[in-house]
């Protein structure tokens, strides 16, 4: 959380002395201190729960980010309030709807405390069972007595409201009172902050060995944790059942509903979901080990993408094995030959091209640009199933 005070720093011209500025530099004027109006108060949760009743209070403004909390984190602070412990601050933008007169309160800093009351008194989530206090552990709001109601009811907040604030100085204040979450990366944070059973499964696969073979664990993707972001993607594609672009928002998601298997909000079995895992994990390893298929065909990551999910989805007998690594291997040195050709002499047309050499271009459309994109990983995915898995022409590869 930044200081208290926000402010807005002066951006004047300065010259090495008054007299020795030219006709045109003597134009040029230090733009005046821009101040932002803030009104400082203090409300009970009951205001705010108001304001959301009567659709006053925008959690979305264009500049909020779709962080999220895990239920672990909502109890935390649901905690805090039962016991009256103090909390930041919570930043509003005030606007007034010049024609209806109607207020809006935009959510700048706070949203996940705001957030978490309203799904508390929603009943979708429980407190913690070691609250500490039998009228609390384990309770939903609609268990709870009126006595315990009002301890939250009375909860007072303090609220930072920004009057009559242009957008470009709710878009600093925002970016100010966020400044320091910018020191991590994204993955980094994400370590920091869960602690769970699927950061625990994930940082503990990274550091087996065949990760390095893969060339997902090398030594400078350690240090960042990008190894360990690379395997929450690919673990999100056997939880999420299906694949999807990359974004950073999404894996804070995965990680927030994956946090703790055993809540009953986000219940799931983790057995089935580690057998998944690992058993296409053994695939790779087996595919490495006779024909060196990941570490000479499967690179960059973005290609190691599409052939786990391909593997996930189609399940391989060890007999069948040989000959999906020789059609494999056939469609990438095609796509690499495809991309040579295409730097020199360009694509072939289409009506040269047979079924096979037709999954070969369309993979290697969607792999220029912006490859972890959605549309783009679905191109790829579909035009290696098609090119590799009809199941006919693997069963012939067997006899």
């Amino acid at each position: 959380m930044s200081e208290s005070t926000i402010y807005a720093g002066c951006n004047c011209t300065c010259g090495y002395g008054s007299n020795d500025w030219n006709e045109g530099e003597a134009g040029m004027a230090s733009e005046p201190l821009r101040r932002v109006e803030r009104v400082v108060s203090t409300h009970d949760i009951t205001w705010l729960l108001d304001l959301a009743k009567n659709e006053q209070l925008n959690l979305d403004p264009p500049y909020q980010r779709k962080s999220v909390w895990t239920t672990k984190d909502r109890r935390f602070f649901m905690d805090t309030v039962f016991r009256n412990y103090p909390s930041p601050a919570i930043f509003l933008h005030k606007t007034i709807d010049d024609t209806t007169g109607n207020t809006t309160y935009h959510v700048v800093d706070g949203k996940q405390r705001i957030l978490t009351v309203l799904l508390y008194v929603e009943n979708r989530f429980a407190l913690s069972d070691d609250f500490g206090d039998t009228r609390f552990a384990g309770r939903r709001w609609r268990d709870l007595d009126p006595t315990a109601r009002r301890l939250l009811w009375n909860y007072r907040l303090t609220i930072e409201e920004l009057d009559d604030a242009s957008i470009i100085d709710v878009n600093d204040v925002f970016s100010r009172l966020n400044k320091n979450a910018n020191k991590l990366n994204a993955q980094e944070l994400r370590h920091a902050r869960f602690d769970g059973w699927l950061i625990s499964f994930l940082e503990e696969e990274a550091t087996e060995s065949v990760w390095r073979t893969f060339k997902v664990r090398t030594a400078a993707k350690e240090k960042r944790m990008s190894d360990v972001q690379n395997i929450s993607e690919l673990a999100a594609v056997i939880l999420r059942k299906d694949i999807s672009g990359f974004s950073q928002e999404d894996l804070d998601r995965l990680y927030a509903d994956h946090d703790a298997p055993e809540a009953e909000e986000t219940e799931f079995d983790t057995e089935e979901f580690r057998e998944e895992f690992l058993q296409t994990r053994r695939v790779l390893e087996r595919l490495e080990e006779s024909y060196q298929l990941v570490s000479r065909h499967a690179q960059p990551f973005y290609n190691l993408y599409i052939l786990w999910t391909a593997l996930w989805r189609n399940r391989l007998e060890e007999t069948q094995l040989e000959a999906f690594a020789e059609r494999y291997e056939s469609f990438m040195n095609a796509v690499q030959a495809l991309e040579v050709n295409d730097a020199n002499y360009g694509t072939p047309p289409v009506n040269a091209l047979n079924d096979f050499d037709l999954q070969v271009a369309a993979y290697k459309a969607a792999s220029v640009g912006a490859t972890t994109e959605e549309p783009q990983r679905r191109v790829r995915l579909n035009a290696l199933e098609a090119a590799l898995f009809p199941t006919a022409q693997l069963a012939a590869n067997e006899d």
